[in-house]
């Protein structure tokens, strides 16, 4: 019997998702950028939500922020509304199994996807997602400015921060790795990078690339990044920064780096993560 996928939503990387699921079976869609809905009122096998799958609103994630897809009028204000994660109920059955990216507590999402599997929780997809970030960064703006000889500071040194780090380094920059544990500080020494504690941070910057979840940084040592210092946030929501930035500080949102500069690359990362739950070796 073949199984019926439904891919919902998501980014250029989801569109080209949609073309490796047909390996799996048949894939109808709902939302996905750049195909024709398909979805029919019947219950799906696997149900491949967008990665990240909900946007802080709680919503599921579809095309851009200012150009939402629209479920249908909202019953309440008779204007088009997003498309909210109890949408999906009716494709969902008791063996629906449901893949998503990034996902909350399962508090957030109705009963049937609460047994939602989170790819990025599978190590291999998170440090092959991280890897593909750090990669996608050299294609962001950088104000007329070189990377070598150009003082970077990365805050974390996880999935995305060491691989960032190295290429950094690779391409001549002067790299600065703030970490939390003295033994993170120990490794990126080793790797021969400059490397200190959050509290040590000090002096101005030409780029500041974060990827700590949270702020790190008195507002102090951010006003001493210097006005010339582009901030990169890489993290997920809260982000590294207060609600009150320094004025100067240039701020660049870099969420969903894959998605936007290597979609393809990111589709097969997603796939492959598929692949592995549906197999069992994750």
């Amino acid at each position: 019997m073949m199984t019926r996928i439904l891919a919902v939503g998501g980014d250029r990387r989801q569109t080209l998702l949609v073309r490796l699921l047909g390996g799996l079976g048949q894939v109808d869609t709902l939302a996905v950028p750049d195909c024709r809905d398909t979805v029919e009122d019947r219950t799906y096998d696997l149900l491949v939500l967008p990665c990240p799958t909900l946007d802080p609103s709680g919503n599921l994630r579809v095309g851009s922020a200012t150009v939402p897809y629209s479920a249908g009028p909202d019953p309440a204000g008779g204007t088009k509304r997003r498309l909210k994660p109890e949408d999906l109920l009716p494709y969902c059955g008791p063996k629906t199994r449901v893949f998503g990216g990034g996902l909350p507590g399962r508090a957030h999402l109705p009963v049937p996807l609460e047994r939602a599997e989170d790819l990025l929780a599978d190590p291999r997809v998170k440090a092959a997602n991280g890897r593909l970030t750090a990669e996608a960064v050299f294609c962001l703006p950088r104000k007329g400015k070189g990377l070598s000889g150009a003082r970077c500071l990365i805050l974390g040194w996880g999935c995305i921060g060491k691989p960032l780090s190295l290429l950094l380094r690779d391409f001549g920059a002067q790299v600065t790795v703030a970490v939390r544990r003295e033994a993170v500080v120990a490794e990126a020494e080793g790797f021969g990078l400059n490397a200190v504690r959050f509290s040590e941070i000090g002096g101005a910057c030409d780029f500041a690339y974060n990827t700590v979840p949270a702020q790190t940084l008195t507002n102090a040592q951010l006003a001493g990044l210097g006005p010339d210092c582009q901030w990169v946030e890489l993290a997920s929501a809260p982000g590294g920064l207060p609600d009150s930035p320094p004025a100067e500080l240039a701020r660049v949102a870099a969420g969903g780096l894959p998605g936007r500069y290597l979609p393809d690359a990111a589709a097969k990362i997603l796939f492959a993560g598929i692949v592995r739950a549906l197999e069992g070796s994750i």
